[in-house]
């Protein structure tokens, strides 16, 4: 197998002809390291690290500690090596964050190791805050090696120590994931079942979009415009227990996650924040 070194900074040499039209394209190689599992839920972001590579040299990276104003827990920290001390004394993932993040991912291909999960903290992070994530697309390098390698385990280590890539530094840090995956995409995409298949093609089949044409079909007309507007809406919720609340809120802005579209709204009588889906909504209206 092929082997390549993102050590050596630039990559355009180190590729067979398949690879030609991948390497002209730009790409944002990205990890997040979390205080766990459920952005929907409690869970923050806690480390970013993104690479942009363009005409397969490095051209920019962005790296930093957030501080996710909770606790981070201690299962966490024994896979990250994160701790509480680590970042205190960072900000937490504002608006500042927020611009940065989406300045350098612009309308750049983003490629991440099983990237629902890391797509789906950004899009809450940046909801939170009022912004819509959408008309990204994104790659996902589990996938394509699910495929290239059905029968074996494909984990980042997997694949890092199956092309023999050199590596400096603790894995599950989001900079050195971040770099190890670079050299693991294009080891991967210049495998003989991926090799001809276009960046669309490779969207399409191995990764995520957040169209707005999915975005229409699973929030109605009503809740968009409301979330434009910010504009109180009345409506009744299935809990999925079977209760029905009688919600009174405002859209706040469309959240992705695993491939599903939520609404992040603003609870107007307790002002509490949370998501909902808007598959459960029913008798919706403009409230007063």
């Amino acid at each position: 197998m092929m082997k390549l070194h993102f050590q050596d900074e630039d990559l355009m040499n180190t590729f067979s002809l398949f690879s030609a039209e991948h390497i002209a394209k730009t790409y944002v190689f990205f990890d997040f390291e979390t205080t766990g599992f459920y952005p929907l839920d409690t869970d923050r972001i806690i480390e970013i690290a993104m690479i942009k590579i363009t005409n397969g040299s490095v051209v920019d990276k962005f790296e930093t500690f957030i501080n996710p104003l909770r606790l981070i827990p201690e299962q966490a920290s024994e896979v990250n090596h994160i701790t509480n001390e680590m970042v205190k004394d960072y900000s937490d993932f504002n608006k500042d964050i927020c611009i940065k993040t989406l300045n350098f991912i612009q309308d750049s291909i983003l490629v991440a190791h099983n990237s629902s999960f890391d797509l789906g903290f950004l899009a809450m992070e940046l909801a939170k805050h009022g912004i819509s994530f959408t008309s990204w697309r994104s790659i996902d390098t589990l996938k394509i090696a699910k495929s290239v390698f059905p029968a074996q385990k494909n984990k980042l280590k997997n694949l890092i120590d199956r092309y023999n890539i050199k590596q400096e530094g603790d894995l599950h840090r989001a900079m050195v994931d971040t770099e190890a995956l670079v050299d693991v995409f294009f080891n991967l995409v210049d495998e003989e079942k991926i090799r001809n298949l276009s960046d669309d093609e490779i969207v399409a089949k191995f990764g995520y979009t957040g169209d707005i044409e999915s975005l229409n079909k699973s929030i109605p007309q009503i809740v968009r415009e409301a979330m434009e507007n910010a504009t109180v809406l009345k409506a009744d919720y299935k809990t999925r227990d079977g209760k029905i609340l009688k919600l009174n809120f405002i859209p706040v802005a469309p959240v992705w996650n695993s491939d599903k579209w939520y609404v992040y709204v603003n609870n107007v009588k307790t002002n509490k924040h949370f998501y909902i889906y808007c598959n459960r909504l029913s008798n919706v209206f403009i409230g007063e």
